[in-house]
């Protein structure tokens, strides 16, 4: 039988902010001293494990979190022996399940048909009692999983294979036993000053959270036989108290940590981090089910949760093995039984989980493995996304956000991540929350994220209207609420600038675009067609705002734009109005047709740029730049022969510049020493210092329209995909369909539509593009999918030689019941390769 012992625990009837308890015989002797001494000095210590803050009387040496059940040390402590302690190895390990293999087969030999159960548990009990006593000191698993002082994963992952193994169950459950045990009560000091750091005496924690079977406590896996719950529960235990811990390191700590899962193998790393997320699921899965039995979701699930649960207890009769995502939309009534549908307006409340540690610690736990895919490619931002996030009240999540931003807002930076320190607990009574989930923005999908931003451009546009409105009634004329842009369509570029320059104070305005001296209303399309020949004009060669790198087929900015133009202020006006446009397709909900490397919107992000960014934009300079650092013979300076300078040409190759990369640049010769300091000044001089001035102005621009606080959630990646949506994801037809609505005399059963979804199935990849944007005005992919693309196929008459129509403001294809399929592919093709402009024939 498991030891029922770790589940206990003192119940309480309500969560206190903060709480402790101190060994009994020192509260006894604070207590009985208190009437006669003075009042003694309490200070606050953070819980190492759940992040509680505990108010306890200064000079104690242990505490107990009432939280968390964790034993906390506050002294430096050496482990109490009468000897030093004992060197465990793997080799050790491997020995003591080799003898007791061959006690096992000596057993069997011996005792024939009379060999029972019994027989088979004695004979793994050695191994019991040497896992006893190498979880008995942290130091012990510190030293058997490390490999000259170093963590070794392949060690610990032979370690568990081999455990896993073996013809009985009983030493993995006192592995679990004794792994919880020694997470409760460490007994040693985890807490340290920040610039001290413990990571090496980690490892234990490492090794813990690499048991292969904890998930097993978060969902079931019906390939398996499913653990029983008092095992589970042990399983949660380990795994939330591990979580805590590496969650709340301090700064330097943090920093080894990180360089440590920088190390970690593509498939180790996606695991840990798809443990984390469904480790966040379980938990707002648990505050569905208990809004559902109107309970209140304190503490963490204990033994008894895990027995009467029905999603948590495999064997309950009620458990369908419901899969998470259906878990979302279906949940159970009071009773246990009935199920009804989730509301569709559902939201989780901001209190349900801004108080709820375990939620806190792993979402700043994954914050490091975010960090390190950031920096060195992991996984996609997209394997980080928690999808329960979609349900977020994100209002109340994003104000009481931004309320805590409002101090640091002045430095104008526009920064991804802000600071995690809201997991610290208050200790004074608030309404605000212990954190929110805009802290830890790469959790929530774009969906939410785009929610945020179009509530926050929904305020502001409508701010501005009234504020409109209030200036028309005082100064008693009319004052648009729309920023309104006409222009010639031979004149793009020249007319919306003035346009731009004329309203400045009207960028938050909802946008509408007239194109002179032709018909048509903008209800969406004028405007995307507008975005589309700025930008394609913006691009042309001739203004010399960037160039195409030849190496990439990028689009970079012209380090040389100054030699164009009749004058260097024209290109400046150029790129500030670049810089608004990209700003009012964020704020408008465009997608552009540009061609940027990510270190655009790094640097938009504020994000720091990579060798991997250069090796993006200049792939084959990057290549022979490593091949120059990786040169070792003595003769490197007569085969380079480079100085620390760099030069370009214009762009009619008639003109070479010739920049410093340092001071006396030109005078300072490239070695093998200095190699390495040349490379990184010739990366950010391209990537940075040459684009400087240009830059600046283009921000200037941007910012001018997007200076609201949602910009902060969306990260690099995020953003490209945002401006320019995905030109990587084939078309799904299927899925298009599926979304797609028919206007009037049209069924998803009629010829025509039949035979339309067919020709869009058989059209190659640039065909499918080329008809999307023939409808929608572009041929990206939105950020959200291809299903938020409001499609829709309408009938204009009976069949005729015209052509098909589109309403890109609506994203509506117009066609005529035509006589056969073949007609129909003709004119769509036609129509998609010819068409440009509106008008009415």
């Amino acid at each position: 039988m498991v030891n029922l012992a770790v589940f206990r625990r003192k119940s309480r009837k309500t969560e206190r902010e903060v709480e402790l308890t101190f060994e009994s015989h020192v509260h006894q002797s604070k207590k009985n001293a208190s009437s006669g001494g003075s009042e003694t000095t309490k200070v606050l210590t953070m819980c190492c494990c759940c992040g509680a803050a505990l108010k306890h009387p200064d000079g104690e040496h242990k505490l107990k979190c009432m939280r968390c059940h964790t034993t906390i040390e506050l002294a430096s402590t050496t482990e109490t022996s009468a000897k030093p302690p004992s060197v465990y190895s793997y080799r050790d390990f491997q020995d003591v399940v080799s003898a007791c293999n061959e006690e096992l087969a000596r057993k069997r030999e011996t005792l024939g048909a009379a060999f029972e159960k019994c027989h088979l548990r004695d004979a793994f009990v050695p191994l019991e009692n040497f896992l006893e006593r190498l979880f008995s000191s942290v130091k012990n698993v510190n030293s058997f999983c490390s490999v000259a002082l170093h963590y070794d994963p392949k060690q610990v992952s032979s370690f568990y294979a081999a455990i896993l193994q073996l013809p009985t169950k009983k030493p993995f459950y006192k592995l679990l036993i004794c792994s919880n045990e020694r997470l409760k009560k460490p007994r040693i000091k985890m807490l340290r000053e920040d610039s001290v750091s413990n990571f090496k005496d980690l490892s234990w924690i490492l090794m813990i959270l690499e048991n292969p079977l904890l998930r097993q406590s978060l969902k079931f896996d019906q390939t398996h036989k499913p653990l029983t719950p008092h095992i589970r529960a042990i399983q949660y235990e380990v795994l939330k108290r591990a979580i805590g811990y590496l969650a709340l390191v301090n700064d330097s700590t943090g920093k080894e940590l990180i360089g440590y899962l920088a190390h970690l193998g593509y498939e180790r790393f996606d695991e840990q981090v798809d443990l984390l997320n469904l480790y966040l699921t379980f938990h707002f899965s648990r505050i569905l089910r208990k809004r559902a039995r109107k309970e209140a979701c304190y503490g963490s699930p204990d033994l008894e949760e895990f027995c009467w649960d029905s999603k948590l207890n495999a064997n309950h009769p009620d458990n369908d093995f419901e899969t998470i995502p259906r878990m979302v939309t279906r949940f159970l009534t009071s009773n246990g039984h009935l199920e009804r549908n989730l509301p569709a307006n559902f939201k989780f409340n901001l209190s349900d989980y801004g108080n709820d540690w375990h939620i806190g610690t792993a979402s700043r736990l994954m914050y490091f493995y975010y960090l390190v895919s950031q920096r060195k490619y992991k996984c996609p931002v997209s394997r980080f996304y928690n999808m329960l996030s979609d349900y977020l009240d994100y209002k109340k999540d994003y104000e009481q956000w931004r309320s805590k931003l409002k101090p640091y807002s002045n430095s104008g930076s526009i920064s991804f991540v802000d600071t995690l320190d809201g997991l610290a607990l208050s200790t004074g009574k608030s309404s605000e929350t212990q954190f929110t989930m805009c802290q830890f923005p790469f959790l929530m999908t774009m969906g939410i994220k785009l929610s945020i931003m179009e509530y926050e451009i929904r305020k502001e546009m409508e701010h501005n209207a009234e504020q409109a409105f209030l200036k028309a009634l005082d100064k008693k004329k009319v004052i648009d609420v729309y920023l309104r842009i006409s222009i010639r369509r031979d004149h793009v570029a020249e007319d919306s600038l003035r346009c731009i320059e004329s309203h400045r104070s009207d960028l938050g305005k909802c946008l509408r675009v007239e194109f002179i001296d032709e018909p048509g209303i903008d209800a969406g399309g004028l405007r995307k067609e507008w975005f589309s020949l700025l930008t394609k004009e913006l691009f042309n060669p001739d203004n010399g705002l960037f160039t195409v790198v030849e190496e990439s087929r990028y689009s970079w900015f012209n380090m040389a734009y100054e030699d164009f133009g009749s004058s260097p202020d024209n290109a400046s006006k150029l790129y500030y109005l670049f810089g608004i446009v990209l700003g009012l397709a964020i704020y408008n909900g465009t997608i552009l047709d540009v061609y940027f490397p990510r270190a655009l919107y790094k640097k938009l992000c504020d994000e720091p740029l990579t060798r991997s960014d250069y090796f993006e934009l200049y792939p084959e300079t990057g290549r022979n730049l490593m091949k120059m650092v990786d040169y070792k013979d003595d003769d490197f300076e007569d085969v380079f022969g480079l100085n620390f300078e760099v030069s370009y040409p214009d762009a009619w190759n008639s003109k070479i510049h010739r920049k410093e990369l340092c001071p006396d640049g030109s005078k300072r010769q490239v070695t093998r020493d200095n190699c390495r300091e040349y490379t990184r000044l010739w990366m950010d001089f391209n990537l940075n210092r040459a684009i400087a001035n240009s830059f600046e102005v283009f921000l200037r621009g941007f910012r001018r329209v997007v200076k609201g606080d949602a910009f902060r959630l969306f990260n690099a990646a995020e953003l490209e995909l945002l401006l320019c949506g995905s030109r990587d994801k084939e078309i799904d037809v299927n899925t298009l369909q599926s979304v797609t609505k028919y206007g009037s005399g049209f069924t998803k059963s009629s010829r025509v539509v039949v035979w339309f979804w067919n020709i869009f199935n058989e059209f190659d990849s640039s065909e499918k593009r080329k008809l999307l944007e023939f409808v929608t005005g572009s041929d990206r992919i939105p950020a959200t999918g291809i299903s938020t693309i409001p499609f829709k196929v309408s009938r204009l008459g009976n069949d005729c030689n015209s052509l098909p129509l589109a309403h890109t403001c609506f994203n509506e294809l117009c066609i005529y019941d035509y006589g056969d399929c073949r007609k129909l592919r003709d004119k769509l093709l036609i129509a998609m390769y010819e068409s440009e402009g509106y008008g009415f024939k």
